[in-house]
């Protein structure tokens, strides 16, 4: 390997644009996956909605050390490899103000159409997700096209 190559906050950015499904992981008494929808802010911070209750959802709330990973599934083996991974920390967005804005940013980002989610209705009850933020420490991103990196090597983004 030649050594890292290395990326910017806007190389981050333009490539969350492109996506907005995102593999979530998490670790209780063993590891789980999720599929969740996204939505970021410009300080590369990841917004995805999901109940508290669900496996991951508990999970998180008792180590809310997690990573998470973002492709293109329509990419052929032959292509130009793309992805993102994230390694960092996720909490629930609290505070009406802060979960209002986060819930804005997710719709907006996803065009989402979805009149039951509001912080009203999560704070009543009403609906059962959540707002969370997952605030990367390190960022990998894999792209041959951009970066012409090769197998194994990547372009890193530490945050720490």
């Amino acid at each position: 390997m030649k050594g890292r190559l290395v990326i910017s906050k806007k190389d981050v950015l333009d490539f969350l644009a492109k996506g907005k499904l995102m593999a979530l992981a998490t670790y209780g008494t063993h590891p789980w996956i999720a599929s969740v929808y996204y939505a970021y802010d410009k300080n590369l911070n990841i917004y995805f909605i999901t109940s508290p209750m669900t496996l991951h959802g508990r999970q998180m709330t008792k180590n809310p050390l997690v990573s998470a990973a973002i492709a293109d599934s329509h990419q052929n083996l032959s292509d130009l490899k793309r992805g993102l991974q994230v390694y960092g920390h996720v909490e629930q967005v609290s505070g009406i103000y802060n979960v209002r804005r986060a819930i804005k940013l997710w719709k907006n980002f996803l065009n989402a159409q979805r009149p039951d989610i509001t912080a009203e209705n999560m704070e009543k009850g009403i609906y059962k997700g959540r707002i969370w933020r997952l605030t990367p420490k390190k960022i990998k991103v894999f792209d041959q096209e951009k970066f012409k990196a090769i197998d194994g090597e990547a372009a890193i983004l530490d945050l720490t």
